[in-house]
Parts: structure tokens; sequence; C-alpha cells
């Protein structure tokens, strides 16, 4: 998981496989809680979604009690475009991206061949690109749950324009330069909420925008 304080901080968090959260407690995203007696270890790994260099685990006396809001921020930090592509945010680090869909090609089924296993495991993806206000695309690669998630949202709706905003996305590099974003598993987002501050603005500019 991934928590934020009222500075606009973030940090991983995660509780190990054998421990649980109180019965009485039920963590839902945006809540508030103050966490107290918690384990910090340093991050090794290759994509990570903070540039924080602790992560939290939690432990069995660590204790957690909700809270009001402290502000209403949804720690979006939506990362510029022509810098992604000129190589300005460190591929290690993931990114937020906000803009609208365009582009968006069909449900992929590859197989992935396992040698020692007799069955063939299949992984679904999904091609896309988002743009922005500035008319620049950046081309995306959503992948598993997220990849199906976003192709019946994208088959279902009759809006002329989406606009959506994709949270902890990895930037993906090869040979001759940036090739796209993808999503982890299980760590990455796509937000279509209207609510969103990020997503307001930009419908708000869309009459001056031809797609």
């Amino acid at each position: 998981m991934l928590l934020g304080d009222a500075n606009g901080v973030t940090i991983e968090g995660s509780l190990n496989y054998d421990l649980s959260l109180p019965k009485e407690i039920e963590l839902k995203e945006d809540d508030w809680v103050e966490i107290l007696n918690f384990d910090l270890r340093y991050v090794f790994e290759l994509h990570r979604t903070t540039k924080h260099k602790y992560t939290i685990k939690f432990n069995e006396s660590t204790l957690f009690r909700k809270i009001q809001p402290v502000n209403g921020s949804n720690f979006l930090c939506c990362a510029n475009f022509r810098g992604i592509k000129r190589g300005l945010y460190h591929p290690m680090y993931c990114i937020d991206l906000c803009g609208a869909l365009v582009r968006v090609g069909d449900l992929i089924a590859t197989k992935l061949a396992q040698p020692a296993n007799i069955y063939n495991s299949i992984i679904y993806s999904l091609e896309f690109s988002l743009i922005n206000l500035g008319y620049t695309h950046i081309q995306c690669v959503a992948y598993v749950a997220l990849a199906h998630r976003l192709n019946a949202f994208w088959r279902s709706n009759t809006a002329d324009v989406v606009v959506c905003a994709l949270r902890l996305w990895r930037i993906e590099w090869g040979a001759g330069g940036f090739n796209s974003v993808t999503n982890m598993e299980g760590g990455s987002d796509i937000l279509f909420d209207s609510d969103i501050p990020k997503i307001q603005f930009f419908k708000s500019q869309i009459p001056s925008i031809d797609l």
C-alpha cells in the first residue's frame, strides 16, 4: 500500500503474509489513520512507487487508529509528457499521468511458454495512448486486470472524450529510447473519477482541443 502524510510525502507500507489487521479496522482508499509501532526498512526494489528511501513494515505490535481527514489530497503528481520522452524522469520511479484516451487498441491474449509446465500461461494486454493539452502523445500498455478493466470501460463508454489519470505507472525504455508506460500488477491504477481536480481541469479545457 502507499501512504501519504499531511505534507504530501508518500511512503510504501506492507503487511507480512502471516499478519492481519484487527477485525475492527478496515482500511479503504483515502482513509486517514494514525499508525504507531512499526519498522522501517531500506527499499531495494528495482521499480519503486515512491522516491522515499524507506518502506514501512507493520508488525505484531503495530496500532492503527482512524482519524479525521487532514486534507483532501489524492496525492496525484502528474508527470510532464515531453519530460518523459526526453528522459527527465528516472525509470526506477513510478509516475502519474493525466490525459485523454486515444488510439485504444484491442485486448490481446499472449501465450507465455513455460518449459516446466505443460500448461502455457496467458497474459492479456491493451495498447492505448494518452494525449495532453499540448497535443503530445504518450504510448501506454495495460496488462492483466487493468487491461480487462480499461477494455470494458472503453467499449461501454459513449462519451466523445474520455479523460483518465494513471496512478503509479512504470516507464519502459528500449534501445531506441522511450517505449511506453506500463502498469505494475497490484500497484498501479487507472482512474476515471470526474471529481479528481486534474481530470476536472483537463475536461474544462476540452472545447479548445481538437482530438
